[in-house]
């Protein structure tokens, strides 16, 4: 499955990427905004090597259908190598018209874009983090200035 995987690949699955990053993006300490936003850099990079990586995987995952597309296409419109029909037979004649239709129905393409959609979605994901890091910035340069102001400093 996808998550086995991932989980070989040492990748965060979406549900492990949103947890770490619940801890990742809060401010621990009000009263050291300073390393907070030095922090930032450090978890930065952390979901850009996160968001690179998802992003292979689904260039991978791309190609994959690509080829699986091909294979069907060969499988459905009768052109395929005889020992697949013997392996797994099909004795239905599919006009051309309908090809698509039978190959986007398919049980392993169907399985191949539903990890493409996902890796979509975590990279997708991982942009608002990296969004959201960038932010955090602007919110503890605004907590300083805020705390400035209390003191009487500006």
């Amino acid at each position: 499955t996808l998550l086995t995987l991932l989980k070989e690949l040492y990748f965060m699955n979406l549900d492990q990427l949103k947890e770490e990053t619940r801890k990742d993006l809060i401010i621990e300490n009000e009263e050291q905004l300073g390393s907070e936003s030095l922090k930032n850099q450090k978890i930065k990079i952390k979901y850009l090597d996160q968001r690179s990586r998802f992003q292979l995987l689904l260039q991978k995952a791309n190609g994959d259908y690509q080829r699986m597309y091909r294979e069907k296409w060969e499988y459905y419109g009768g052109k395929a190598d005889v020992k697949v029909y013997v392996a797994k037979p099909f004795d239905l004649k599919v006009l051309k018209n309908d090809l698509a239709m039978y190959i986007t129905s398919d049980e392993e393409v169907i399985a191949l874009m539903d990890k493409i959609g996902y890796l979509e979605i975590v990279i997708k994901y991982l942009e608002g983090i990296i969004k959201s890091i960038d932010n955090r910035g602007w919110d503890i340069k605004n907590a300083i200035e805020w705390k400035k102001f209390e003191a009487g400093m500006v």
